[in-house]
């Protein structure tokens, strides 16, 4: 006759199992084999194309499928970039061209900087021109260049997004727009991608 283990026995053990799966998902690989968010922010580097890497700020805590956001400066503080990873908690985002679940989010995204500074007195933004920013190696990301002022200041903005390990990888690089040394920031942000898509 087989032995039946107690309810009060099962429940840690199931619980365990569930919290292990979760912190896979977290750290390691996730569902379908896709790098946790923990994995694929740990890919960033502490530098690049001059640009330091800085803080970083964990939204998928408190709000699931906000992701993570990183935040670097430039060269000689000449400019401000943000590096976010996230999903809106819809699953693996396909990293594929023309795929309308990533042109929807890129619209989104221009429209959310756009939307922000026109809640500021002080800050005017609009959007000047969208392109495609190749990456070696992978599928290029969709760019929008954004042009305002932030008080008296005449300011420009390069919003890039695709997708890296199954998240939205979003870049945000903002700038003066005249500079004694200009800088270019897609260079960082081609880094970026790489950085974030390596497995």
């Amino acid at each position: 006759m087989r032995r039946l283990v107690p309810a009060a026995l099962l429940l840690p053990l199931l619980l365990a199992a569930c919290a292990g799966q979760q912190a896979a998902q977290r750290g390691g690989a996730a569902a379908g084999g896709q790098p946790g968010l923990e994995a694929a922010t740990a890919r960033l580097p502490e530098e690049a194309a001059g640009f330091s890497r800085g803080s970083t700020v964990w939204h998928e805590r408190d709000r699931p499928g906000q992701g993570v956001s990183v935040d670097y400066a430039g060269p000689a503080r000449a400019a401000v970039a943000t590096v976010s990873l996230y999903d809106r908690a819809q699953g693996p985002v396909p990293d594929r061209p023309g795929d309308p679940r990533v042109a929807q989010e890129f619209s989104s995204a221009v429209e959310e900087v756009v939307a922000l500074a026109g809640t500021r007195t002080s800050q005017q933004m609009a959007e000047a021109g969208r392109t495609e920013l190749p990456v070696p190696g992978g599928t290029p990301l969709s760019c929008a260049r954004l042009e305002g002022t932030y008080g008296r200041q005449p300011v420009r903005t390069l919003v890039c997004l695709g997708v890296a390990a199954g998240h939205f990888l979003k870049v945000q690089v903002t700038g003066p727009a005249r500079q004694i040394r200009p800088v270019d920031p897609e260079p960082f942000i081609v880094e970026i991608a790489q950085a974030a898509r390596r497995a």
